[in-house]
C-alpha cells in the first residue's frame, strides 16, 4: 500500500489528539504534543516501522511539494487531514517536525545503546 506506514502512523496521531472521538467525549480528552506522541510511536514500533515512516514522509514531500506548499493528497484526504487544526504550521512543517522527531529519538536511543 502506498504510504502505508505514514496512514498508520496518521492514523496514530489522530488517536493521541482526539481527532475520531464525538463532541461529547473530547471536552475532557487532553490531546498529547507530537513530541509525546512521537516518542510514544518510537516505543511501540519495531525499527522497520520506524525506518518505513521516514521513508514514506520523505517520499510524500518529494512527490507533493510545490511552489505554493505541500499539497494535500492521497492519504491526506478526508479522515487524516487534520494536522493544521492541532499543530503549529502546514503540512510540510508537521511532516518535517516528525522527522526532526523521529531523528531526535533515533539518536537518543543510539546514544543509550552504546553508554550501557
Amino acid at each position: 500500500m502506498k504510504y502505508g506506514s505514514l496512514m498508520g502512523f496518521m492514523y496514530h496521531v489522530g488517536s493521541c489528539v482526539g481527532e475520531f472521538l464525538g463532541d461529547e467525549e473530547k471536552v475532557d480528552f487532553i490531546p498529547m504534543e507530537l513530541s509525546e506522541i512521537v516518542k510514544e510511536y518510537v516505543e511501540d514500533s519495531y525499527f522497520l516501522d520506524r525506518f518505513l515512516l521516514r521513508k514514506n514522509i520523505k517520499k510524500y514531500i518529494k512527490n507533493h511539494l510545490t511552489s505554493d506548499g505541500l499539497e494535500y493528497a492521497y492519504p491526506f484526504e478526508y479522515d487524516l487531514a487534520f494536522p493544521e487544526d492541532y499543530f503549529e504550521g502546514d503540512l510540510h512543517v508537521f511532516l518535517t517536525n516528525v522527522l526532526s522527531l523521529l531523528d531526535a529519538e533515533r539518536k537518543s536511543r543510539i546514544k543509550g545503546f552504546f553508554s550501557r
